[in-house]
């Protein structure tokens, strides 16, 4: 078995890859399509979301968790999964097709909705969770990279103008078919070639265990998308720019929190059933190690804003400067919804974590619905930090009746460090981005050694599960 420090290192090593490549597709992007047509974008790839989520529907989860408690059910849930689905991305990708047919937008933003339906349909194609499982990360960090790596590409070569927008979802589809073809390789190579079933029966057990899972998981996607599907309906293509150059920003962060669910979720599932004598101590490590990891970026693109956000962009999304410094918070509160939501889901509370996830969902539309209209891209942020916020508190009430993680003074200590490292990257925030950037990481990077805010023994919780 390999220790989860190491499938980490896998994931963060890959997924760095490819937020990186992603990054740079971003920024080529915004620059090549303008405000108003990467606001389109932005606005039809969170439609896309949904369609993806749907194909989830919290089979995925289910699936994993199995795997990762017992890997010789790996082959047979494959082939139980695989073409349900399929059938629910048909499902999706046909809903998405009527909804682009009557969409109030321009011709060109219905067709990215169009085209996007592909993209889903592919989507529920790939086996990913499959390796996820089974720990078997080093093959699943491959594909990200191979993915993003050919989108990256295509986008370089198909997209040099505005014009050429519509090119812009068939590159992230190629690209995805790709990437899940590196991984259906593996598959055959590690389980043999898939054996399909379709058996309804199965089917339904399956959708009966996953749908808490799936619907907090819509409903979740309601959440974080609402802000932008909003500003491309009520307000304008350039608001959705700016909140979409800002976002981007965020979701490059938000690598940390996808390896850390990745990661997080096989371990405790394997604590809730082997070692819940530990579990109190393995959260309050995961605790310490979230603000670590999170609270100075948070800090840094605070302080930071306007030159990251004319260094990578331009001028043009100089708007989107107070925007990037609400909307960076939402990176630790949803990391520490991702330990208290995979807690509760390794613990089989499916209906706990639905219900906190309806109530705060419930919250946050409200918020959008009240603030985009008044506030525009000032309001997207604000309602989708304070949405999370209070999902936080509604998870965390639901954990707290779990288990009270082993918290303590040591659980300040990043937070010290942060404070440390923001006073240098104030004072020399005048100077040159990456040298501000490399003075504050060294400040704090010092501050977490002498504060002893993560050590050896932290890094042992994990390798010697």
């Amino acid at each position: 078995m390999r220790s989860p420090f190491r499938n980490a290192s896998y994931l963060l090593a890959g997924e760095a890859a490819s937020r990186i490549l992603g990054f740079l597709t971003t920024a080529v992007l915004a620059r090549r399509l303008g405000l108003d047509g990467f606001g389109q974008i932005g606005f039809a790839a969170a439609m896309m979301s949904y369609g993806v989520v749907f194909t989830d529907l919290g089979l995925i989860t289910v699936g994993t968790r199995s795997i990762a408690r017992d890997r010789t059910v790996a082959a047979g849930l494959a082939g139980d999964l695989a073409p349900l689905r399929l059938l629910l991305g048909l499902a999706a990708a046909t809903v998405m097709v009527l909804v682009a047919l009557v969409l109030p937008r321009p011709a060109t933003v219905r067709w990215l909705v169009l085209l996007y339906a592909g993209a889903v349909v592919v989507q529920s194609t790939i086996l990913e969770w499959v390796f996820i499982g089974a720990e078997k990360t080093g093959i699943v960090s491959v594909s990200r990279v191979v993915t993003n790596c050919a989108y990256f590409g295509l986008v370089v070569v198909l997209v040099g103008h505005s014009r050429n927008i519509l090119h812009v979802p068939v590159a992230f589809g190629a690209a995805a078919a790709l990437g899940g073809l590196v991984l259906l390789a593996a598959f055959v190579a590690d389980f043999g070639p898939p054996r399909l079933r379709l058996g309804s029966t199965r089917w339904r057990d399956l959708l009966r265990t996953a749908w808490p899972i799936g619907a907090s998981s819509l409903l979740t996607q309601l959440h974080v998308n609402l802000g932008l599907i909003l500003l491309g309906l009520i307000a304008t293509f350039q608001q959705a720019g700016i909140y979409s150059s800002a976002y981007r920003l965020v979701f490059f962060l938000m690598t940390l929190d996808r390896v850390f669910y990745t990661v997080f979720f096989p371990v405790v599932s394997r604590f809730v059933k082997d070692q819940p004598g530990r579990l109190a101590e393995l959260i309050g490590t995961a605790v310490r190690m979230i603000l670590a990891l999170s609270i100075p970026f948070c800090a840094g693109a605070f302080i930071l804003a306007r030159p990251i956000l004319q260094t990578v962009f331009t001028v043009e999304y100089a708007g989107a400067v107070p925007v990037l410094r609400i909307l960076v918070w939402f990176l630790p509160l949803s990391m520490l919804n991702s330990l208290a939501g995979s807690t509760l889901l390794a613990a089989g509370s499916e209906r706990q974590f639905f219900s906190s996830t309806a109530k705060g969902v419930v919250a946050a539309v409200v918020l959008n619905l009240v603030a985009v209209p008044l506030a525009g891209a000032m309001g997207a942020a604000l309602a989708i930090v304070a949405g999370e916020a209070f999902l936080l508190l509604l998870m965390g009430r639901g954990l707290l009746r779990l288990v009270r993680p082993r918290l303590g003074l040591r659980t300040f200590a990043p937070l010290a460090a942060t404070a440390g490292m923001a006073v240098v990257v104030y004072f020399l925030r005048g100077m040159n981005l990456s040298a501000c950037i490399g003075y504050g990481l060294l400040a704090y990077s010092v501050l977490l050694i002498v504060l002893r805010a993560v050590t050896a023994e932290d890094i042992g919780l994990t390798r010697n599960v």
